[in-house]
């Protein structure tokens, strides 16, 4: 008689032995990233260059964790996870969870704050006079923008539960839970109680939904009062302010693609209590190539790690006169 009470492919070995495969030869993107930040940045990137650099370690050691280290698979929509990556035997699986949380926090958080500095330095191109005013101002736009990104720390530790109790209780009122639910590396990510694992879901759905869309307005925004500051605007100024609309709405494709969509489609299936076959995949292999997509954007934001990239592959931009222009060096901030 079968006993079982799983609806999932709990060994998925043909896909994690692709994904291994592939996680193994996209990870050396990341190592050329860095090179990039720290060699091949220009000296008027100034400080930008160290948020950029901030952002791309926290991103590989994301992505690190995504792909080797921890590698969480989700049971969509119970609230059961596996650590599935090479440090499950060697650390207790809960305390990886919330590793992973507070990866994924700072990660997200470093990006924000990059986008941030990028936006600032914009509105900031013809305001050379560092104020107190202004210190404190983009001071406390940062402390937002952190608090934006980091709140989620804690509620999602607070949300872990006793697991014994918990995975003894998950037996009683479930009627389908994974079959390797009291292996060690299983980890019930919140408790019993429906109206706190909804309100958790919530919360953290309309956290990357409005992420997303002030991603979106704010960059739009600032794009509006700087096409407003340049009134003679010349052919170099237009195609620039092009570029960094074209740059904005692919950054938020890029948002929505591997990290909005996902993690929403996410809660919203655990909320609705509604399973879609086959989503586990989508979610897990679109959850962690974010990091993957974010260093990638790196060549795509920036003019001088894009060009350097064309360099090494041997594929030359060409190089129009507006680029040898006074307007050249502020191009390469956007």
């Amino acid at each position: 008689m079968n006993s079982s009470h799983s609806i999932w492919n709990e060994n998925p070995y043909v896909y994690t032995t692709i994904k291994r495969l592939y996680s193994a030869i996209v990870t050396i993107i990341y190592p050329f990233a860095h090179y990039c930040v720290l060699v091949k940045s220009p000296k008027s990137f100034g400080f930008l260059k160290w948020v950029i650099y901030w952002h791309c370690f926290w991103v590989t050691i994301e992505w690190l964790s995504n792909a080797f280290l921890i590698d969480i698979l989700d049971y969509q929509p119970s609230n059961i996870i596996r650590i599935d990556g090479y440090l499950n035997r060697i650390f207790d699986p809960v305390f990886l969870y919330h590793v992973y949380n507070v990866i994924e926090a700072i990660a997200a958080t470093s990006a924000l704050i990059l986008f941030t500095s990028r936006l600032l330095m914009i509105v900031n191109m013809y305001r050379t006079y560092l104020s107190c005013r202004r210190i404190a101002c983009e001071s406390l736009i940062y402390l937002v923008v952190s608090l934006f990104g980091l709140w989620s720390i804690p509620l999602s530790i607070w949300q872990v539960p006793n697991q014994h109790s918990e995975k003894l209780q998950i037996m009683q009122r479930e009627e389908f839970y994974p079959d390797c639910l009291w292996d060690p590396t299983c980890v019930a990510v919140s408790g019993g109680d429906k109206n706190s694992e909804h309100l958790f879901s919530i919360l953290t759905i309309l956290n990357w939904v409005l992420i997303g869309i002030a991603i979106v307005v704010s960059a739009k925004v600032v794009f509006i009062l700087l096409a407003k500051r340049m009134v003679n605007e010349s052919e170099a100024t237009k195609k620039m302010h092009k570029k960094f609309n074209q740059r904005t709405i692919f950054q938020a494709i890029l948002y929505l693609s591997f990290a909005c969509i996902p993690f929403s489609v996410l809660y919203l299936t655990i909320l609705l209590n509604v399973r879609i076959t086959g989503i586990t995949y989508v979610i897990d292999f679109a959850s962690e190539n974010h990091p993957t997509a974010c260093a990638f954007s790196l060549f795509l934001y920036y003019d001088p790690y894009q060009n350097y990239l064309f360099e090494v592959v041997r594929w030359k931009k060409r190089v129009g006169p507006e680029k040898r222009s006074g307007i050249a060096d502020k191009s390469t901030l956007f």
